[in-house]
């Protein structure tokens, strides 16, 4: 019998230690491609330039945000927007505890996490737009649309004293003003980014259920909303584990949890469609024009079609447990990462071929930000570190 004692400090030991591999799987149902070779050192275009750094400390534990112009980041106790040029405060906004990871920006407001509230700030002068009371915890970064924030409440996760008799809640509120437009309560802890196809929210997160005694993973349980009236059109429970990452289209779900099976699930039901097995321990995946792209432990760095779960190329990283340390970070060309080399790297995201790669940088647990032409590094020692492309 699982018992609740064991549970929590299993999720947070996973959580706060996400560079640590699992034993590879070997689960069947893929569909693979041949590996490609070993990606050659020399480079197709010029490494980025560090231009500046910028030391927070150890209080800086997620990813910066890009938007508006500025790149954000957030400590426990402040947000900061800076010069993304220089590295130049713009604005500080002081709040009585920050959770650092819940950092989402667009160009209408800063989104953070407080203890016990949800914070909009005006990205132009970080004055507060509106404060919302939560039940648990906004402890991983919101989805933003242009009118509306979708976010997930948590009782347990980095830095939280864990209370196994809270029920957490799913909540869509307008981006302006404030106004709570729709709230589900769960029995699951959000500790992922919501997913959306414009029409469905797509939420989920692990859960206890007693009753059973599950030997790897744990159970998740994914919810499916309609976006704009928060009807709540079909859940699904597996034994998966801990959500790492979660994305749609108009007719799949991508999940990939603690197990590191990626599944496609039909998005009328819930339903697993395909399944591709990561091969090793994955930090998560990245979705973008109907691909994922994702690395594994083994030195392979993964791009599979998302429609039928197909291979589209695999590549393999010079060295041995050489692979990206978070989700790729993407645009219209290249995906971007640190590898565990600390080299960062850029790969062609049609062919999976190497772009660049630096020298060894400061070691980072989380992903890239890119904004107009711009990488920021968030090391592990909490310092933010700027690259620019020549």
């Amino acid at each position: 019998m699982r018992r609740w004692a064991l549970f929590f400090p299993l999720l947070l030991l996973l959580l706060s230690c996400a560079s640590t591999p699992a034993a590879p799987m070997h689960l069947p149902g893929a569909t693979a491609v041949p590996p490609t070779p070993t990606i050659e050192a020399t480079q197709s275009a010029a490494a980025p330039e560090l231009i500046w750094q910028r030391p927070f400390g150890p209080d800086l534990k997620g990813p910066a945000a890009f938007a508006a112009g500025k790149v954000f980041v957030a400590t426990d106790t402040a947000v900061f927007a800076l010069d993304p040029a220089t590295g130049d405060t713009l604005w500080e906004m002081m709040l009585d505890g920050v959770w650092s990871r819940s950092l989402a920006a667009n160009e209408t407001a800063v989104i953070v996490g407080s203890p016990g509230q949800l914070v909009a700030l005006n990205p132009a002068d970080g004055a507060i737009l509106w404060q919302l009371p939560l039940v648990g915890d906004l402890l991983w970064a919101p989805l933003l649309t242009d009118s509306t924030v979708f976010a997930g409440t948590a009782f347990v996760g980095p830095g939280v004293t864990p209370n196994p008799d809270g029920n957490a809640w799913v909540v869509a509120v307008e981006i302006v003003s404030g106004e709570v437009m729709w709230s589900w309560e769960t029995a699951v802890y959000t500790l992922t980014t919501p997913a959306s196809n414009g029409t469905q929210l797509f939420v989920g997160g692990s859960f206890l259920k007693p009753e059973s005694d599950v030997e790897e993973g744990g159970f998740l349980r994914l919810h499916a909303f309609d976006q704009n009236t928060g009807e709540m059109l079909w859940q699904t429970e597996r034994q998966d584990g801990f959500i790492k990452s979660l994305a749609a289209d108009e007719n799949t779900v991508f999940l990939l949890a603690y197990t590191d099976m990626l599944y496609g699930l039909d998005g009328r039901s819930g339903e697993v469609t395909w399944q591709y097995p990561t091969e090793n321990w994955s930090p998560g995946f990245s979705w973008q024009d109907g691909v994922l792209y994702f690395g594994s432990d083994n030195a392979f760095v993964h791009a599979v079609e998302g429609e039928t779960g197909t291979a589209v190329w695999r590549t393999q990283l010079e060295g041995v447990f050489n692979a990206p340390r978070a989700e790729l970070t993407l645009d219209t060309t290249t995906a971007y990462f640190q590898g565990n080399d600390n080299k960062l790297y850029a790969l062609n995201l049609a062919s999976g071929k190497l772009r660049w790669q630096t020298t060894p940088q400061p070691r980072s647990r989380v992903p890239l930000t890119l904004g107009n032409g711009w990488l920021f590094l968030v090391d592990q020692e909490g310092t933010l570190s700027a690259f620019q492309s020549p």
